[in-house]
């Protein structure tokens, strides 16, 4: 805590002599969640999102976010799955497989520790500070970036936020950001990175990521690059990803060739956004090409004249399974580790929002997966009668097999939002 508190002492007596371009922001947010189980579970998370920048001219600025969470009653997620569900299967065989593999052996806990001490923990170890699996405090420093700028290029040093793709629900693209296509909008986090920008235009240009790890071989690096033609925005990238979280979940390296463009045809916006990825496992190199796989999505929306918005987007996931049968671990460790934004191979979703009685709109979202016929509705109203506060009201109801499919499973909620920014 006191080093987040020191960071804005510092960064504001730097910004003392340019408090003309000082800006400062950021919101308070409750969030209260029921889940409909049987024990009908409660959740409630209070957060306070302080935001300051200071900007020195045409040389440079400082941008630092901090973030405290309380929780006020925390869920485990893995209450979210119905008993039988093919989550709730998964989640207790990657429990109690080794535990009942050691109960099998006859073997006591003094004999555990023994056995423990034969492993190999290093690859755990060694990492786990590096990763978001270490517990932290409740203040997270989200954004701590300093901007220089120069003549041929603009250069960000810190924790960034990095977003790539053109994608709503899902981006195959964005290496940088764990994407939920059921929480589309959720914040991003920050990005330890070193980011270079080399505009070759003004609407072309270059991008450059590293990302430091514990050791090169836990860093990811990147490029895009982006134009525009026939009045599309268009960029091709690159990316080589490692990092401790993939360590720990036991995810390899892996290279991505990204593609996504975006605009209009008339009045209908459209996108798309491809990745061919190919993961190095320790038997292969990165020229085999046995386990490459390809991610794609693509989309439109169109706002009638009645104010009416309408979007359909579709997600292929070349990581994901045709039949629920093959749902299994490797899904969730997918999942999980950002590798993909679902278990099966093909999603829709569907998406409507209309404004009305001047303070409110409603929102109807759903997403399905195609192989296992089963869906996510979210509908949702929000009331906003100032700019700056907002209080919103939306439902998680999940349809399907109980036992056979992704969204069958996890129990229907409810979630109260309200939010004031400053």
């Amino acid at each position: 805590m006191k080093k987040y508190i020191l960071f804005l002492l510092l960064a504001i007596s730097l910004g003392a002599e340019g408090l003309d371009n000082l800006e400062l922001g950021g919101y308070l947010e409750s969030k209260t969640s029921l889940m409909f189980s049987e024990d009908e579970l409660f959740s409630d998370y209070a957060t306070v999102r302080l935001e300051g920048a200071w900007n020195f001219g045409k040389r440079g600025g400082i941008e630092t976010h901090v973030l405290f969470t309380h929780s006020n009653a925390p869920l485990d997620p893995n209450e979210s799955f119905k008993e039988g569900s093919v989550m709730e299967r998964i989640m207790m065989g990657l429990i109690s497989g080794p535990l009942m593999m050691i109960d099998s052996m006859g073997l006591m806990d003094s004999t555990l520790l023994g056995m423990m001490a034969g492993v190999d923990l290093d690859p755990f170890i060694r990492y786990l500070p590096y990763s978001s699996f270490y517990p932290k405090d409740k203040a997270v420093l989200d954004r701590a970036l300093l901007k220089l700028y120069f003549k041929k290029f603009d250069l960000f040093i810190g924790r960034q936020m990095i977003a790539w793709g053109t994608g709503y629900g899902f981006n195959p693209t964005d290496v940088w950001n764990q994407k939920s296509p059921i929480d589309p909008t959720a914040p991003k986090m920050g990005v330890n990175a070193i980011r270079a920008e080399i505009p070759f235009g003004s609407v072309s240009g270059l991008t450059l990521v590293a990302s430091p790890g514990a050791d090169l071989k836990l860093s990811s690096a990147g490029f895009r690059f982006k134009g525009n033609l026939g009045g599309f925005d268009f960029s091709f990238s690159g990316m080589r990803v490692m990092n401790a979280d993939r360590q720990l979940l036991g995810l390899p390296p892996k290279i991505i060739a990204g593609f996504d463009c975006a605009g209009q045809i008339g009045s209908v916006g459209v996108w798309a956004e491809a990745a061919a990825i190919n993961p190095k496992h320790a038997n292969l190199d990165y020229t085999d090409v046995d386990s490459l796989y390809a991610q794609i999505d693509a989309g439109l929306d169109y706002n009638f004249p009645n104010g009416l918005y309408f979007l359909l987007e579709y997600y292929y996931n070349g990581l994901g399974r045709h039949d629920s049968k093959d749902y299994s671990a490797r899904e969730y460790m997918s999942l999980f580790g950002g590798d993909a934004a679902g278990f099966g191979q093909n999603y829709v979703m569907v998406g409507l929002r209309k404004d009305f009685l001047d303070y409110f709109n409603a929102t109807l979202f759903g997403l399905g997966n195609l192989n296992d016929q089963s869906a996510m509705l979210i509908p949702g109203i929000e009331y906003s009668f100032h700019d700056n506060l907002a209080i919103d009201i939306k439902a998680q109801i999940g349809i399907g097999d109980e036992e056979k499919t992704e969204y069958g499973g996890v129990y229907s909620s409810g979630v109260l939002t309200v939010t004031g920014f400053f």
